[in-house]
């Protein structure tokens, strides 16, 4: 009899958890968005118009998930695939193409280029390179800014910018604390800031800077069958990246001049933990030695080899030399950027085919005009104000289709303005994440630091992004006409 009491007390307990899980203010707000996503959903698709009812349903099924990726309800990843799951339920594609995206290529080679970020930060060879430099560099203020922006950019463009804040951050803690740094310190505010901005400038420099990188590649290929080479991509973008690094340093020297003030504590602790690294472990040999190989053979063999097949043989070779383990795989693989990306491409696979992007384009014309280059600013100039407010890789997703279906497709203008111009001007300007913490995992990660507020970081960035808006029209368009490119 006492034991049925005690199991109805803790059947009562439970009931009480799931009603208390349920009041919760998080739950609510969640379900709250999922409830006005789906009306939106409801009323953009039974509302009558001039479109067809299949191109309703599917600019349905696109609001949908942005008000998902915008809110955060949900991570993001698991809105895409809530919401390509729509797609068949909705008859807008058949079911046999409701996730097209996780077919792509480009998704492979997305695996393998975070299976490098995650044997970089197994090993520790980029701090280990992060390390010495501030000890070679670091003998003044300036000079310690300036060693954070080139280590933030030129490391971004080697793996994810996220992962390169995240390994930096820890660096720059270390910094602060041995000067005694203030956190009002505007020395304080410039490291950080320096960190979350070197970062997306340097990510747009190669295929390694991130999934959005990436994700532009597939849109690309799945909307015109144009593609970019790993070295095509490099070469178009390492040279805007080292621009926009030093503008940034510049940037933040004009609005938060810093003090001067001995360095040497600051030197003796980097030294100290160079030092304790000793000298090269087997581990940064091996991911350096395998890293290298990868990149070779994306240059010299890429288009013929394809860039996937590649990463994939990177990845086998980290995994077969246990410079990796599959237990790190499973534990530090981003899954949601992965999921992210098949359900964004399935997403624009299906605003495509449909047609539903051809009628949006046919409105934007008659709004803006039909000249390519206006078209192409405003674009720019959308894209960099989205990816402000959501997820940068959301944003281009949103934006990349509808600015090639617009420019190259509806107009007939790919002869002046080809979609691998398109593509990388977007996925660069979707970079230019400045303003806010929500845009980009590194800027949330440098807010969280408690040394950049919103304001500080919006002072700064408004100058930035007016710099980076004019970089990007002049000397990336320019720097793009002499390589043939338009």
């Amino acid at each position: 009899m006492s034991e049925r009491k005690e199991s109805l007390e803790e059947l009562e307990e439970k009931s009480w958890e799931g009603i208390r899980e349920f009041l919760k203010p998080e739950f609510k707000r969640r379900i709250s968005y999922l409830i006005v996503s789906f009306l939106v959903l409801a009323i953009v698709s039974l509302v009558p118009s001039p479109m067809e009812a299949v191109h309703q349903r599917a600019l349905g099924v696109l609001l949908f998930i942005v008000i998902l990726w915008v809110t955060e309800a949900f991570p993001l990843g698991m809105s895409a695939l809530f919401g390509i799951s729509l797609l068949p339920t909705l008859d807008i594609l058949p079911l046999q193409e409701a996730f097209f995206g996780f077919k792509d290529p480009a998704l492979f080679f997305l695996i393998g280029a975070l299976s490098f970020g995650i044997a970089m930060q197994k090993t520790n060879l980029h701090k280990r390179v992060a390390l010495k430099v501030i000890k070679r560099m670091g003998k003044d203020p300036s000079k310690i800014v300036l060693s954070i922006c080139l280590l933030g950019g030129f490391l971004s463009m080697t793996m994810p910018s996220h992962a390169v804040a995240a390994l930096l951050l820890p660096v720059i803690v270390l910094m602060v604390k041995a000067g005694d740094i203030g956190r009002g310190q505007n020395f304080g505010i410039v490291i950080f800031l320096a960190l979350t901005y070197a970062t997306s400038v340097g990510s747009i420099g190669t295929l390694l800077g991130g999934a959005r990188n990436i994700l532009a590649l597939g849109i690309l290929e799945a909307t015109t069958g144009e593609t970019l080479s790993f070295l095509e991509w490099a070469v178009a973008g390492i040279p805007i990246g080292i621009v926009l690094i030093f503008l940034t340093f510049f940037t933040l020297r004009f609005i938060y001049p810093w003090e001067k003030f001995d360095t040497s504590e600051i030197r003796s602790e980097i030294k100290k933990q160079v030092d304790e690294m000793g000298d090269f472990s087997w581990g940064e040999k091996k991911a350096s030695f395998i890293f290298c190989i990868t990149v070779a053979m994306w240059v010299l063999f890429g288009q013929r080899m394809g860039l996937s097949i590649i990463a994939i043989a990177g990845f086998f070779a980290l995994v077969v030399t246990r410079t990796i383990t599959w237990r790190d795989i499973k534990t530090n693989m981003a899954w949601d950027l992965i999921f992210l990306y098949g359900g964004a491409l399935t997403l624009s696979h299906a605003l495509t085919t449909t047609g539903a992007m051809d009628f949006v384009s046919t409105v934007l014309v008659g709004v803006i005009g039909d000249n390519p280059l206006i078209i192409l600013v405003t674009f720019l100039l959308f894209v960099i104000f989205v990816s402000n407010v959501m997820s940068n890789a959301a944003a281009l997703t949103v934006m990349l289709p509808l600015a090639i279906t617009t420019i190259v497709l509806e107009l007939g203008v790919g002869i002046q303005f080809s979609g691998k111009i398109v593509s990388l001007l977007i996925a660069m300007g979707s970079a230019m994440v400045f303003l806010l913490p929500i845009g980009t995992p590194s800027a949330a990660i440098v807010y969280s630091s408690g040394y950049v507020d919103v304001k500080k970081m919006i002072k700064a960035g408004a100058v930035l992004t007016l710099v980076s808006i004019v970089i990007l029209l002049t000397f990336g368009l320019g720097w793009w006409r002499l390589l043939g490119m338009w």
